[in-house]
Parts: structure tokens; sequence; C-alpha cells
């Protein structure tokens, strides 16, 4: 059970040299609140990697989408497939972003209630009360949740932002569908750079990792237009 003290109080406890919320400043911008919530309950390793895993799925998914319109652009007609792209990047980008959200709310939200009471059951001394790491503990799940829905769907809309533009006249549909590919690439690469500054490795190394990973998806949809007899 959370001790019955004033509420007030226990919110200001200290945890270390932090505060979730500090004495005599209720009004802590929400940036601050949230980097405590998610330094107290080890959140910012998770959203980091939910971060990465996410857009990096969002970026391929379009790239799989993008070429295989292109396989069969020539073939059916560039206007039909290329819309059809777009509301297959649309939809999956709104679905990604549902899933991501809700899936990982609903599986953080366990993960943390068990984390609480543990927590609780712990007879170590702590210098964070219960009540102050069960709301961290709620934060974090809907910031790492929130990571989890929006990276994929930022990350697809990004690549697809030529191909709206392609629909109001200002690219045609090939220059379009070129430009969307370099974006992912773009993309690929610097998530892999990311990688490679968190590890405290080669952000090169890492940033050709990854933009291999997107060439190999590519080369992979290529083969499969040419064994389906498609032609891109």
């Amino acid at each position: 059970m959370v001790d019955t003290e004033n509420i007030d109080s226990l919110v200001n406890r200290g945890f270390g040299d932090t505060k979730l919320v500090p004495e005599g400043d209720e009004d802590t911008d929400i940036v601050d609140r949230v980097k405590t919530a998610l330094e107290m309950t080890d959140g910012i390793e998770i959203a980091r990697r939910y971060l990465v895993m996410n857009a990096f799925d969002g970026a391929l998914t379009m790239l799989g989408l993008i070429f295989g319109g292109l396989t069969v652009m020539n073939t059916i007609g560039s206007e039909l497939i290329f819309n059809a792209v777009i509301l297959a990047g649309v939809g999956s980008s709104v679905a990604m972003a549902i899933s991501g959200f809700s899936g990982c709310y609903l599986t953080e939200s366990a993960e943390r209630q068990r984390d609480v009471y543990e927590f609780r059951q712990s007879k170590i001394p702590r210098r964070v009360s219960p009540l102050e790491y069960h709301n961290a503990s709620r934060m974090t799940t809907i910031v790492v949740a929130l990571i989890d829905g929006l990276a994929p769907a930022v990350a697809a809309f990004i690549i697809m932002l030529p191909l709206f533009i392609a629909t109001l006249g200002i690219l045609d549909y090939w220059s379009a569908t070129m430009l969307a590919v370099m974006i992912c690439m773009t993309e690929l690469f610097i998530l892999g750079t990311f990688l490679g500054k968190v590890s405290r490795g080669s952000k090169l190394i890492y940033g050709a990792k990854t933009l291999a990973t997107g060439i190999g998806t590519a080369t992979i949809m290529l083969i499969i237009a040419l064994l389906t007899g498609a032609r891109p």
C-alpha cells in the first residue's frame, strides 16, 4: 500500500539530485519533468530503442511499398499505381501509429505495474516514495508509447512528402518516386549514425550497415519483380 502521508510532501521528495517536481517550482517545464521521470524509471534507454527500431520499420515499410509500385508503374499505369502507393503508405502509417502506441502502452503498463509492485515490496531504503515512482512510471509509459507510435509514422510521412508534392503537379511521378527513395536511404543512414553515437562506435560504419539494409531491401524487390515478370 502507498503511504498515507500528505501527497504534496510525497511528490516533492528528492530522488538523488533530481526531483520529479522540485520544491517551490510546481510549474516545472514539462520537458524537465519528463526527463526526470525517464531517468527515475530507466526509461531513456527504452525510449531510444523504440525510436530507432520503429523509425527503421517505418522507413523500410515505405521503401517496400514504393518499390512494389515502381516495378509495375510502367505496366499498369503511372497515375493509378502512384495513387495506390500513396493510399497504401498513408494507411500503413496510420496503422503503424495506432498499433505501435496501443501495443506499447499495454505492454509497458503491465511491465511498469509489476515494477511499482516490486518497488513497494522492496525492503531496500529508497530516496523516492512509492507514489513518486508510480507517477514517474505512468509518465514513462505514455512517453514511450507515443515514441513507439509516432516514430514509424513520422519516418514514413517524411519519405512520402515527394509523393504528395507530385499530386500537386510540381514533380512528375518518376522524379517523386526517386526522391522518396533517396530520402528513405538518407533516413536509414541517419538512424545508423545515431546508433553509432549511442554505441560510441563508428558512426560511418553503423550508417553504412543501415544503408546496406535499405539497398538490400530494394534489391530483393527488384529480384521479385524480375521473377514475376514485372519491369521497373
